[in-house]
């Protein structure tokens, strides 16, 4: 009961506060339509709300039925600019929060999820296609996505994602790739360059029949990047197949390729980050360790160790759905294989991983009526395991030197879910839902036997849902909806990929209430939503000594509470002129408002928290406050757009709150105009002020008395020109 109200107060004050930025913020909520505010005479044809090809206007009738926050993303709103990550797609989406740590490294974080999680990030459950992408481990590589071979992006926050079996803390990311039946083009080129030497070019080739259609997609990126030693060289290419059968049974094959290779400058201090942000790290000393002994130098900062990432991946999915006289069925399994090979520091030297993956998936939806009320329902299971030939060599300037760990990771996955959908009047419905995750983590040591580190884990929780959705009227809905989350560690949290030994930690639960609203009015349309998570266990990492913060150890940190706003906000501002000239003047916002706080002391393993007291502080590593801002006008064959991204203040840099870093002000501007009917011209400029920003904090315990390389910075300006021919 204490919890239910604690929620109800604090959801009171941030309603009240949603009314005061109701003017002022917005992103890419369902609710949203400015690029189309005529969507409310728009009549879908053509579409179908089941089967492997869902265009984005029938996606988006699915997901105005969702009693919770969700988001739609097409691709026309991230590719003016020179999107290079998942994250780059989000960025005007309320309540998701997105840096980057490389050039093709980002982070992303829903509603504090993964709150400061260094490469394989947390906290969300990525698919493609419906069929899951983030790794039965429990990580997620968002360098395998290749924002120009996209549809359009799902976004379910929270237990929203409930949909697709996802159970952590920040829900669920659909990537839905084009398809043969849902692409309007047949062929497309796309050639771009830009500063720091970035060139990349992307070709795609679809067609549909009357039962086979297939897309095909292929990108290469090469870029020495805004810093020293951040130099990007990779391929993507995505592709998929579709057969639809005279009995109504639809099936696609997907296949991805790629090999996403860049190096990492490392973090700087706070003064380099901002007066030299293109620098790589000095070199470190160690010593001396009595009056007048030696002093040891580590090396010459990350160009001297030769820091990089190198990934390559193949992946083979299929899904399948079968129609049934009062129910869809729809089926996937697939398998994937990953090729990592790491460098870092010293300490942690260099990482090598060959994983094999595979996975199946069953979901059953259908309508059905209770008591002569309608009702819908919806079934599903997942189970993947992995197996991981984890080695580690020492860093010998770039170079493998000897092997200093073996061992087999494996990793196994059994998700069931359930919900119904009760109408209870002709414009409210009641939503309820459950699900249970079991899960197992296990190494072993492969060098060193029994005497080595080996280390086991199995967790299991059911988490149940409830909601309400209720229809205003055809164009405003409000929801609302509590439930549980359930996240086990994955196993680069339990083993600090595979630097350190094993740590069996707990799984981070939660408890969450939502309530919010979408719709439109007149020139206005909006997507709001405040939330309210009580978290226990959460995750949160500190680097582990020695490290040089390259090396992150995560530990449990208690009690935790995020709260938070989340609101976009879009105004039509053309004239009536305007609009008979088939022109177009949208002014776009996104706002969100973040909370996060210790609640009770963290659980440190390694004591380093030991001397601080920390109930009540601030979480570190995310801004609380985010708000995006565009003003774009649209005619038939030009646009031109300008944006802004402000963050009054940086996010704490420790748990101790000793240091908050600097907020900021960023400026851009796209423009692109149809040369021919089949070649397209467009360009952006990023960050025109040139300004100096932190883009990412690996966060301390206290920064007063432990410093420290934990900053990187934002990149400076940029500008991109491109040419896109398409018929």
């Amino acid at each position: 009961m204490n919890f239910y109200l604690k929620t109800a107060a604090s959801l009171a004050v941030l309603s009240a506060s949603s009314v005061f930025f109701s003017g002022t913020a917005s992103a890419q909520g369902v609710g949203q339509r400015s690029e189309r505010m005529q969507m409310d005479t728009v009549v879908l044809t053509g579409t179908q709300l089941s089967g492997t090809a869902i265009d984005s206007a029938a996606a988006r009738e699915i997901l105005e039925r969702v009693p919770g926050a969700v988001g739609l993303v097409e691709a026309d709103v991230f590719l003016d600019d020179f999107a290079q990550s998942i994250g780059d797609a989000l960025t005007y989406t309320p309540g998701v929060f997105a840096d980057v740590s490389a050039q093709r490294e980002s982070r992303l974080s829903i509603r504090g999820s993964g709150l400061n999680s260094t490469f394989e990030r947390r906290g969300l459950t990525v698919l493609r296609d419906g069929v899951p992408i983030s790794r039965a481990s429990g990580a997620t590589e968002f360098q395998e996505v290749d924002p120009l071979t996209i549809d359009y992006i799902e976004v379910f926050k929270g237990a929203n994602g409930l949909r697709y079996g996802a159970s952590s803390l920040g829900g669920a990311v659909n990537i839905v790739t084009p398809t043969g039946r849902t692409r309007d083009e047949t062929a497309s080129l796309r050639l771009e360059t830009g500063s720091f030497n970035t060139f990349r070019g992307s070709a795609s080739l679809s067609h549909a029949g009357e039962k086979w259609d297939f897309y095909t997609g292929l990108t290469g990126l090469k870029s020495d990047g805004f810093r020293d030693h951040s130099d990007v060289n990779s391929v993507y290419s995505h592709s998929n197949l579709g057969y639809k059968f005279d009995s109504g049974i639809d099936t696609r094959f997907y296949l991805t390729a790629l090999s996403d290779n860049f190096e990492l400058s490392g973090s700087l201090t706070f003064d380099e980050a901002m007066n030299n942000p293109r620098a790589n790290p000095p070199g470190v000393s160690i010593g001396p360790f009595f009056p007048g002994g030696p002093v040891v130098v580590l090396d010459a900062g990350p160009e001297g160790d030769d820091w990089d990432r190198n990934l390559d991946v193949y992946r083979l999915a299929n899904k399948t759905v079968m129609p049934f006289e009062s129910f869809n069925m729809e089926v996937g399994a697939w398998y994937a294989y990953r090729d990592l090979d790491h460098a870092i520091t010293r300490f942690a030297g260099i990482i090598v991983q060959q994983e094999d993956e595979v996975g199946a998936s069953i979901r059953l939806d259908g309508q059905t009526s209770v008591l002569g009320l309608d009702a819908g329902w919806i079934f599903g299971a997942q189970i993947s395991s992995s197996e991981n030939d984890a080695r580690r060599y020492v860093n010998d300037f770039g170079r493998r030197g000897e092997q200093s760990s073996r061992s087999d990771q494996s990793a196994e996955n059994i998700v069931s879910y359930g919900q119904f959908d009760l109408s209870l009047t002709s414009n409210l419905t009641a939503i309820a839902g459950v699900q249970y995750v079991n899960v197992i983590r296990e190494t072993e040591d492969v060098m060193n036997g029994e005497a080595g580190e080996n280390g086991k884990v199995t967790k299991a929780q059911f988490s149940p849902k409830i909601g309400l959705l209720w229809d205003v009227n055809d164009d405003v809905q409000i929801f609302m909806n509590a439930n549980k989350s359930f996240e086990p560690a994955n196993m680069s949290d339990l083993t600090a990929g595979g630097a350190l030994d094993f740590t069996p930690l707990q799984a981070q639960k939660a408890w969450t209430v939502e309530l919010g609203s979408r719709g439109q009015k007149g020139r206005y349309s909006w997507d709001v939503a405040v939330y309210r998570s009580e978290i226990e266990n959460e995750f949160v990492e500190l680097p582990f000594p020695g490290s040089r913060g390259a090396v992150s150890a995560t530990f449990n940190a208690g009690d935790t509470i995020h709260q938070g706003l989340e609101l976009g906000f879009d105004v039509d501002l053309s004239s009536e002129e305007m609009n008979e000239n088939g022109a177009s003047f949208v002014w776009r916002n996104a706002y969100t408002f973040n909370d996060f706080t210790f609640d009770s002391e963290p659980l440190d393993p390694f004591g380093r928290l030991n001397d601080l007291s920390l109930s009540g502080n601030k979480l570190a590593g995310i801004p609380e406050q985010i708000y995006v801002t565009e003003l774009r006008y649209e005619t038939d064959g030009f646009y031109t757009s300008v944006n802004m991204r402000h963050v009054p203040e940086g996010p704490w840099g420790d748990y101790a709150n000793t240091f908050m870093v600097e907020g900021y002000t960023l400026f851009g501007l796209n423009a692109g105009f149809d040369l021919t009917e089949t070649v397209s011209l467009f360009g952006s400029i990023e960050n025109i002020g040139n300004k100096n920003y932190i883009s990412n904090v690996s966060t301390v315990g206290d920064f007063s008395q432990q410093g420290g390389n934990i900053f990187t910075p934002g990149t400076g300006r940029a500008v991109y020109v491109g040419l896109k021919s398409s018929f």
